[in-house]
């Protein structure tokens, strides 16, 4: 997972993800910001699930679902998760990129400590 966090004109803290892996960027800016109060207890959990002391977990947002295994992270649009008709899940494919993401957990820990230390002053 390729990933690179700036700041915008007025210091407004950005990341940028591979094409793969834009659904982590999104939700990291959207659900987590910049809320080390919301960071740090996702990096305890994502120990936790690494040290074989839980099995799963997940994190409903208001536009992003989070779902940790003790392999993988997935990163998921909450719109998908509603009913759709065949036809309106059709016209979603082209932005699959943008809703969903995969990756392994020990590259998601790795990011979210980045951020945080990104974000921290």
């Amino acid at each position: 997972m390729e990933y690179q966090f700036c700041r915008d004109l007025i210091g407004k803290p950005e990341a940028c993800f591979s094409m793969d892996h834009e659904a982590v960027g999104n939700w990291l800016i959207i659900e987590l910001g910049t809320l080390p109060d919301k960071i740090t207890p996702l990096i305890a959990i994502v120990n936790a699930l690494i040290n074989n002391e839980r099995w799963e977990y997940s994190m409903e947002g208001q536009e992003f679902d989070l779902k940790l295994t003790r392999d993988q992270a997935e990163v998921r649009a909450s719109l998908l998760s509603t009913n759709m008709d065949c036809e309106e899940m059709e016209d979603m494919d082209y932005y699959d990129d943008e809703s969903i993401s995969h990756c392994g957990l020990d590259d998601f820990k790795t990011m979210l400590e980045s951020w945080l230390e990104f974000i921290s002053p």
